[in-house]
């Protein structure tokens, strides 16, 4: 037992300069990127790593790029905006609860559907608090000029009519982004998980949790509910509204990741080559989106 706790200290050092340094590269490589990247290194942590020390090493890192953030520091010609620590935050916030489910399906406790429904409840969940709290309760008109000045530009580079650009088509834009936000980063979220895995087989590494997420399958009692959120967003008016849109917009991620199962499947049928799967599912998730 000694000789166990000597070695969790080297252990969660060694995991948090993981995740800063890797998070810091990829701030520096692509800023833009960032938010949709920045769970691979959490990811990768977690799977090597015990709970315990995954634990620490979130705590550690939030704690550091807030105080990187607050005292408005400069690494490498880097700064460290809140912008950065919530997309962080957000991330490690959903990683952590994610590899939580993850060890409960091993443990048997959950089937591996449940780990995507659950997680999918979770982050919908959380939306919702952010968006009651926060995003419908502040201002958006810096927000709604930057969007108005976009379509403009676009307007007048193209052919499209002019007024298709509305203050209420705007007005619903701006309403969505935070739940269009929400199912962009589940999504990649899931496939880094799979990326990860996939590098941590290569380099012989043990990983901590192995799921079929192929074998999930939509339960009839959440597409219902699907479909009656998508009734009470035609009905209903003023913010309720929205939140039923966000709800459904969340909860539709289910639907699409039953759509890519059955497209690996269909591919899986033809025998194609590996790479030129994975090419195909890209571009038909890039087309989609």
């Amino acid at each position: 037992m000694f000789l166990k706790k000597n070695k969790d200290f080297p252990v969660l050092f060694y995991s948090v300069i993981l995740i800063f340094s890797s998070e810091t590269l990829l701030l520096r490589l692509s800023p833009n990127l960032f938010p949709i990247l920045c769970s691979i290194p959490l990811i990768f942590s977690g799977q090597i790593v015990s709970r315990k020390n995954f634990f620490f090493s979130i705590i550690i890192t939030n704690t550091g790029f807030f105080f990187l953030y607050v005292n408005d520091v400069y690494f490498f010609d880097l700064n460290f905006t809140l912008r950065f620590f919530l997309n962080y935050f957000t991330t490690s916030t959903l990683i952590f609860f994610f590899f939580r489910l993850l060890n409960s399906y091993k443990r048997n406790l959950i089937s591996s559907e449940k780990v995507i429904i659950f997680f999918t409840l979770f982050v919908l969940s959380l939306l919702l608090v952010f968006n009651f709290f926060y995003y419908y309760q502040i201002d958006h008109q810096e927000l709604k000029d930057f969007i108005s000045e976009f379509f403009s530009k676009v307007v007048k580079n193209s052919n499209i009519q002019e007024n298709i650009i509305s203050e209420e088509g705007i007005n619903f834009l701006i309403k969505i982004i935070p739940s269009l936000n929400a199912f962009v980063l589940m999504t990649f979220i899931i496939i880094n998980f799979f990326l990860t895995n996939i590098i941590l087989k290569k380099m012989n590494f043990p990983r901590n949790y192995f799921i079929e997420f192929s074998k999930f399958f939509l339960p009839v009692k959440l597409f219902l509910i699907f479909n009656i959120l998508i009734l009470f967003t035609i009905l209903l008016t003023g913010d309720l509204k929205f939140y039923f849109y966000s709800a459904t917009i969340v909860l539709s991620f289910l639907i699409f990741y039953q759509g890519l199962i059955y497209s690996h499947q269909f591919l899986n049928s033809l025998e194609l080559n590996f790479f030129l799967k994975i090419s195909i599912i890209f571009l038909l998730f890039i087309f989609l989106g």
